[in-house]
């Protein structure tokens, strides 16, 4: 027999979980359905975890530089069973937090492999079996990385991310295969820890997409750090010879002792498979209207799986605008300021436009840069590395700003939010700033822009 509900949401991850939280919240009996953990790819395969490696990978980095800041300690070393172990208990506690919030909510939670059917029913196949029918039902389905089916299917030498966050030992070399978000985050754990990394991006600059004159200036920078990055080059010709990785590289062969492919991920449509239902498509992912409805009368889709970023907040951001649709208020979703990071060290923060989308849009616009260098606590941190860089148009409106040096995706925040709230910088620049702090920074890029600035 057929349970029902008022709104199944298959895939558990940072958009379907907030979801049926809100709208068991507003009166609606509420479904959630994951085939494994709860979390979905940010918390247990991405952001967290990936961000739990590289913090102990920045600790090490910075106990070696002890001697900068007049301290002295003995051999340093690290074990990465712990580190690993660490990674997992701060996942599992997490998974736990989210798991009592579903109970407390009075979701009915419910695991396995789910199929979207006829008339908004969901089974789920294999051995758990269940069916289940709503008055609506969200796709939350998330995405799962690219790996082309030229791409070796030898797992254990040829990682996808999934691997390469579980990996149980250094490898001597390791080839990463992309220079984006991915690529650079896991090539620099493995480097610190030891790996003879080589990045190759086919684009021409790391971080494709991401304002040109910044990623030039990045690109010594994390060169400096240890990292070979190879950029306008493909990898060609990856195989497998020997037990080892074989590859050619601006017309030269390569040995590595494991590779990672980081080219991105794509839309994860198996909850469709043998539905019967024709979703139209915007491209690989599900078309959907302004309140996130696809073509299927009352099916939806958010996060992941929909066009746009595959960012977690994104997501979230959709499973926000989404509740407040299914309670019948008027909302729409605003991607005028989504803002983007990278975990490195240094740490690089984006939102809105680059120099170069401005430029091809014919906006007018300043220019405001302020580096750390000139910031008192960033220097007293020893972190002093970077830049602010902020666009504003002939309205002084904030149209982009980009920040790479230390706590750059915190800083990001201020200037996202006034972004959204279309703020001028001449409005945040007389909000007074606490001293000393990494926000002076911020607030000297508004001021730099606007010639006001007194240290320029």
């Amino acid at each position: 027999m057929s349970e029902m509900y008022d709104l199944i949401i298959i895939g558990a991850g940072p958009g379907g979980y907030p979801l049926a939280l809100r709208a068991a919240k507003s009166g609606l009996k509420t479904a959630l359905i994951e085939r494994d953990s709860l979390g979905g790819t940010c918390l247990n395969w991405g952001c967290i975890p990936t961000k739990a490696l590289l913090a102990s990978a920045k600790a090490y980095h910075s106990i070696k530089r002890a001697a900068d800041f007049g301290l002295s300690i003995g051999a340093v070393s690290f074990d990465l069973a712990k580190i690993q172990a660490r990674k997992n208990d701060i996942v599992q506690k997490l998974r736990l937090g989210i798991s009592k919030l579903v109970e407390k909510a009075g979701v009915k939670l419910i695991k396995g492999d789910a199929r979207l059917g006829k008339c908004n029913s969901v089974k789920i196949i294999g051995s758990n079996e269940w069916e289940g029918t709503a008055g609506k039902v969200c796709l939350a389905i998330g995405s799962v990385p690219t790996a082309p089916s030229i791409f070796p299917k030898n797992r254990d030498l040829f990682w996808t991310s999934d691997e390469a966050l579980s990996a149980n030992q250094i490898p001597e070399t390791l080839l990463v295969v992309g220079g984006g978000v991915i690529g650079l985050e896991l090539g620099q754990v493995f480097s610190e820890f030891g790996s003879k990394v080589t990045i190759v991006e086919m684009m021409p600059q790391i971080l494709p997409g991401m304002d040109n004159a910044t990623a030039k200036r990045l690109l010594p920078v994390f060169k400096k750090s240890g990292l070979e990055i190879i950029t306008g080059q493909k990898v060609e010709n990856l195989r497998e010879t020997n037990g080892e990785v074989v590859a050619e590289i601006e017309g030269k062969t390569r040995i590595f002792k494991k590779a990672l492919l980081a080219i991105g991920r794509k839309p994860n449509l198996s909850a469709l498979e043998g539905s019967g239902l024709s979703l139209e498509m915007a491209g690989n992912s599900i078309a959907i209207d302004s309140s996130f409805q696809t073509s299927v009368s009352n099916v939806y889709a958010i996060g992941d799986c929909v066009p746009g970023p595959m960012l977690a907040h994104k997501a979230s951001h959709d499973a926000t605008v989404l509740a407040e649709c299914l309670a019948g208020k008027k909302q729409k979703a605003d991607y005028s300021a989504v803002p983007a990071c990278v975990y490195t060290f240094p740490e690089i923060a984006w939102v809105g436009k680059s120099e170069e989308q401005a430029q091809s849009e014919g906006i007018q616009y300043k220019v405001g840069r302020f580096p750390f260098s000139a910031n008192g606590k960033a220097l007293t941190a020893g972190e002093a590395d970077g830049q602010i860089k902020v666009l504003l148009n002939d309205k002084e409106k904030i149209i982009g700003t980009i920040i790479w040096g230390p706590e750059a995706s915190n800083l990001l925040q201020e200037a996202t939010i006034g972004m959204a709230l279309q703020l001028s910088a001449h409005d945040i620049s007389m909000v007074i700033h606490p001293h000393p702090t990494l926000c002076e920074a911020l607030l000297e890029g508004f001021e730099n822009a606007l010639g006001t600035g007194i240290h320029t």
